[in-house]
């Protein structure tokens, strides 16, 4: 009888025993995959299991869960989160993780759950949510620059430094980012006597990538007679509050009236007398000011508020990242004249 089996040296054969070892592979693979996706549900649930929170006014639980739910409900909580309803969304984006099956879209709720606990301060509960977000991704962007922004928060600026490394490899441009980290450190290193301090920040003020108001603004603190030599008369408009509220015993007279801005600067706020010649400088607020001191009205002032080049939110103070959006490098001075009021400190410096 003839054998209709293929043979060792039959072409069918390894056919055959090529196909067995791919379906196995795929088996295998599938199995394992599996048993991953298993391990990561367990360990999320475990995690997430640590997290004891209350209801907060919204009784999300007595709701059946449904797939169609996890877009407005994602997108209630984001809401919240914007409002200042931080334990709010917290609680929505406890059941959402608690109810998908998916590890993907747990892993984007993942990440907007650790950004509601970022903005509401809940600093190391956002640290915890973020490692565990790179702890099964360790190339999630997201998770990686909203680490590195919660360490900032926390004055850890060698562990924000350790979490630009994985996105400089993967190709991120980080070099104004990695900039800020190396100003902060210095600007809170103990170790560094004043002078050291100066002498850097000298050599910082010569690069682009270095934040210039927030060098010039140190600068003014540790010796005003060195920042008036490194101020830019180009970028004045930066330092107008800075400026602004010097002391008049921080001034240097020598620098200032060989500047036309900067002389109108100090007519307006009454430190210097009048020019005849009147001249405009291109900052409204300034010109108003010396045109109505011109005629007899003293009552005037300066008032400042911040805003942000990224997000747009304006704010009463000033500030180094943007603390709606975390945006670095993005302020924006804005001036209004307001009716003067006495001083009793420089609150910038």
């Amino acid at each position: 009888m003839e054998n209709i089996l293929p043979t060792y040296n039959d072409p069918l054969f390894s056919i055959l025993i090529v196909t067995v070892l791919v379906l196995v592979t795929a088996i295998v693979s599938n199995i394992l995959g599996s048993y991953k996706r298993a391990r990561q549900d367990k360990s999320l649930s475990s995690f997430v299991g640590r997290i004891n929170i209350d209801a907060y006014g919204l009784e999300i639980d007595k709701i059946p869960f449904e797939e169609a739910l996890i877009y407005p409900l994602s997108l209630l909580a984001k809401t919240l989160t914007s409002q200042g309803e931080y334990q709010k969304a917290i609680n929505i984006y406890l059941y959402l993780i608690k109810n998908i099956k998916r590890f993907e879209t747990k892993e984007s709720i993942l990440e907007d759950f650790g950004k509601s606990y970022l903005k509401g301060g809940f600093l190391k509960r956002s640290e915890e949510i973020f490692l565990e977000i790179l702890h099964k991704h360790p190339r999630n962007k997201v998770a990686l620059y909203n680490l590195e922004i919660v360490y900032e928060l926390l004055n850890d600026y060698h562990k924000a430094m350790e979490t630009l490394l994985p996105l400089e490899i993967m190709g991120e441009r980080i070099k104004r980012l990695k900039a800020h980290l190396h100003l902060s450190l210095l600007l809170k290193d103990p170790k560094k006597t004043s002078q050291e301090r100066l002498e850097m920040l000298q050599e910082y003020i010569k690069e682009e990538i270095y934040d210039y108001r927030r060098i010039i603004q140190e600068m003014f603190r540790q010796d005003a007679n060195i920042a008036w030599y490194a101020v830019d008369m180009k970028r004045l408009d930066m330092i107008l509050d800075i400026l602004w509220f010097l002391p008049t015993s921080n001034l240097n007279f020598d620098i200032i009236s060989r500047n036309k801005r900067l002389c109108a600067i100090y007519q307006a706020k009454g430190v210097l007398p009048l020019q005849q010649e009147e001249q405009n400088i291109g900052i409204f607020a300034i010109d108003a000011i010396i045109s109505a001191r011109r005629g007899g009205y003293e009552e005037m002032d300066l008032s400042f508020v911040y805003g942000c080049k990224e997000c747009k939110g304006e704010f009463p103070i000033s500030f180094v990242r943007c603390p709606n959006c975390y945006a670095i490098n993005s302020i924006q001075i804005k001036e209004s004249i307001a009716k003067k009021r006495s001083q009793t400190g420089y609150s910038l410096l």
